[in-house]
């Protein structure tokens, strides 16, 4: 990606590019909406590469956590420099430099997250063949579930929400009876790598929905004193 460009929305068939003006063009929201959407986009297109054996596209979502990286230090470098002043704390579009750690950990989450699709791609790209197509499809449901935690975390985000935060922290506690029902049906399967494969999938989905639920609950932080005004 050429200096001064960031990517804000990408997917297996397309990508969309911002040329920026100047360093303060792009918020922290914005670059976080940014990062999320690659992100979330590197765990769908890992659930179509699982599904269509497609190394190729394995492949991509790799290059791809790159991008995810570089908004995870743009959004540290705009924080570092508006904790230091006040008035381009606002230019960024946040109002309390207290938040600033929050959104740090927000955005160290986030990679995690991107990580976690990453280690799919590797697997699916070193599988001998492909999983157990009815497996494959209760992984993917396992991982809409996951995204769907994570949509929720997002919302509170930028809602500044502390009720959607709390939400999404309750919801994320059912990633565990999808994950152990996955188990339970692949333990029946006679190859022991295959079982070992579908594991390590499932355990990456699973920190999708963690990581999420550490996203809302750093929003309940961020937001309790609202809460607490509010009554």
């Amino acid at each position: 990606v050429l200096m001064g460009t960031e990517i804000i929305a990408d997917s297996a068939t397309s990508i969309t590019l911002q040329v920026l003006i100047n360093l303060l063009e792009l918020s922290v929201d914005a670059a976080f909406k940014r990062m999320l959407l690659i992100a979330k986009s590197m765990h769908r297109d890992a659930i179509l590469s699982l599904r269509e054996n497609n190394i190729e596209l394995a492949k991509e979502i790799l290059k791809s956590d790159d991008e995810v990286d570089r908004f995870s230090f743009y959004i540290v470098r705009q924080l570092n420099i508006a904790i230091k002043n006040e008035h381009l704390l606002k230019e960024i579009g946040l109002d309390d430099s207290r938040n600033c750690l929050g959104y740090r950990l927000i955005a160290k989450s986030t990679e995690r997250i991107a990580d976690h699709a990453g280690l799919i791609a590797k697997d699916i790209i070193e599988m001998e063949r492909p999983l157990n197509k009815d497996i494959i499809e209760k992984i993917a449901e396992m991982s809409n579930f996951a995204l769907e935690v994570l949509d929720e975390a997002c919302l509170s985000i930028f809602k500044r929400d502390y009720d959607s935060a709390d939400l999404a922290i309750e919801k994320s506690r059912g990633i565990d009876d999808l994950e152990k029902g996955i188990i339970r049906v692949a333990s029946k399967l006679r190859d022991i790598n295959e079982i070992y494969r579908i594991k390590i999938i499932t355990e990456n989905i699973r920190r999708v929905a963690e990581y999420a639920s550490d996203i809302a609950e750093i929003v309940l932080n961020m937001t309790v004193q609202q809460k607490l005004r509010k009554g």
